[in-house]
């Protein structure tokens, strides 16, 4: 197991956790949010509450992938933590409202309602309405391709207190992570988040079915450019065979234009020499060129044909070959004469 190590801690919290969140950094990538939605498939799988969030507007280009209309904006409603809305475009620069004289509440019937006492002569109309929880009971965090929590972007800045108490796990592929969770899965060598990804769920013990085997395919194959990047390995094949044997799909888009690395497939799948590519051997007609003599004696004969200007009209043309009765003797009777 290529992760044991890195998430033994894990392990222990993992059973008991009820509530899961799934973070995806700002400017989010197809590879990054294949690897998150793959963990959220798996998790979802077990019947525990996951919850999967971005900073970042879902891109066409995106679409196609699992599980992608569960991403959400905002970190959703939970059992318990503190709710804050958000007044947008109310605020002076100082930290003030000046619109506002005070704030009451009431109760009618099931609703809360809020009262803002404007002053005299003021406007108070809020931009937007933002909703959002701190302090939220997540039993569990994980951020994916995240080098910080400040990656996260506003749902980082927005939620901070839903972190601070919480255990993260950290995965990443980047050199610049700053290993900021209690479980950091890095891993800088290897050719993807989606690979990663794919041993961290096995790790685990957890299967991967068809929808999430096709997600981590799909991330696997855009970060490596259809596995031509240079840090494409052994482990990545193994880690796309595996995708394929539980019924992962390639993506369509996928076009091969150069040839694999067949040394690495075959070390993947447990070969001890590369296939070898026949070459055919490729013959050339040669052009039929006449000799001199016949070009000469050929020239001869057409010297000596007439033109068709010269043969008469009514001779058609003239076989060079002898018929047979003209060679027989002519005897002419008398009677034929005259």
């Amino acid at each position: 197991m290529k992760y044991d190590s890195q998430i033994g801690e894990l392990k222990n919290l993992l059973p008991a956790a009820k509530n899961i969140l799934i973070a995806l950094p700002a400017g989010v990538d197809i590879d990054k949010m294949a690897a998150g939605l793959s963990l959220f498939l798996v998790l979802e799988a077990t019947g525990k509450e996951v919850s999967i969030v971005s900073d970042d507007a879902i891109l066409v280009g995106q679409s196609h992938l699992f599980g992608v209309d569960h991403i959400q904006k905002n970190l959703p409603s939970t059992d318990g933590g503190n709710l804050t809305l958000t007044l947008e475009g109310v605020a002076a620069s100082d930290n003030t409202v000046p619109a506002l004289e005070k704030l009451d509440w009431y109760a009618e019937g099931s609703n809360l309602n809020l009262v803002f006492h404007v002053l005299p002569g003021q406007t108070f109309q809020p931009a937007k309405i933002v909703p959002k929880y701190q302090g939220s009971s997540f039993n569990l965090v994980f951020t994916v391709g995240a080098v910080n929590l400040n990656a996260l972007g506003d749902v980082y800045l927005r939620n901070q207190n839903a972190f601070s108490g919480t255990y993260i796990v950290n995965i990443d592929t980047q050199a610049a992570n700053s290993s900021f969770g209690g479980t950091n899965v890095l891993d800088t060598n290897a050719s993807s988040l989606s690979e990663v990804m794919s041993n961290f769920i096995s790790d685990l013990g957890f299967a991967l079915d068809a929808d999430t085997a096709s997600n981590l395919l799909a991330g696997i194959f855009d970060a490596t450019n259809n596995l031509m990047d240079s840090r494409v390995t052994a482990d990545t094949y193994i880690a796309v065979a595996q995708c394929l044997r539980v019924g992962g799909k390639k993506p369509s888009s996928t076009v091969q234009t150069q040839s694999y690395d067949w040394n690495a497939v075959a070390a993947a799948i447990g070969q001890t020499s590369t296939p070898q590519v026949q070459s055919v051997p490729q013959y050339t007609v040669p052009p039929v060129v006449p000799s001199s003599d016949s070009q000469s004696a050929l020239a001869d004969v057409r010297q000596d044909m007439p033109s068709p200007e010269e043969r008469p009209a009514d001779e058609g043309v003239i076989s060079e070959t002898i018929e047979p009765e003209w060679l027989t003797p002519k005897i002419f009777k008398g009677s034929s004469l005259g």
